[in-house]
């Protein structure tokens, strides 16, 4: 139950329409999409939030939804937990693969590159001011550019402001 008025997807019209768009008919809208329909402004910046992350030249969807994953299980952001665990599996990762991704990422399908960004995205989450310059190096010398590596870690402090915004307007 929200706590304040939604908009169902069949009653959806402007950019709410354009934003449920983005999700397939067969997929139901996702709680958090569905409590920004509160707020059609707010909307249409999560939806170019998404589409920006979609189109990324060098964060790939597993990596992303690795990112959505650990970060949301850190935030107890339970929808966004399990909507990317099941986006995970459909991409090919096992339960043990998931399980490793915030404490062993090196042991996941990720390519060596990809598990150092997770680590480091983990460490951001979990210590933000351990991060050291040295870390951001690290990442540069497999290839990152300074930019990929604030986006991922962006990817994951969205997850901190929507579990906020869900723990505060959504009952279950």
């Amino acid at each position: 139950m929200y706590l304040v008025n939604t908009v169902e997807r069949d009653k959806a019209e402007g950019i709410v329409a354009d934003t449920y768009a983005l999700v397939p008919a067969q997929i139901d809208i996702p709680v958090p999409m569905r409590l920004l329909s509160a707020t059609p402004g707010l909307m249409e910046r999560q939806a170019n939030m998404i589409r920006y992350f979609r189109h990324h030249d060098r964060l790939t969807p597993p990596l992303l939804a690795a990112i959505r994953y650990v970060a949301s299980e850190k935030f107890a952001y339970a929808p966004c937990a399990v909507f990317n665990h099941d986006l995970l599996r459909a991409q090919g990762m096992s339960e043990g693969d998931i399980a490793n991704l915030s404490c062993k990422p090196v042991e996941t399908p990720l390519d060596e590159s990809e598990a150092a960004v997770l680590a480091f995205v983990t460490k951001a989450v979990n210590e933000p001011g351990a991060v050291t310059r040295a870390d951001i190096d690290a990442l540069v010398e497999l290839g990152w550019r300074e930019s990929d590596i604030v986006d991922a870690v962006q990817s994951a402090a969205n997850m901190l402001g929507m579990s906020l915004m869900y723990r505060t307007f959504v009952r279950d």
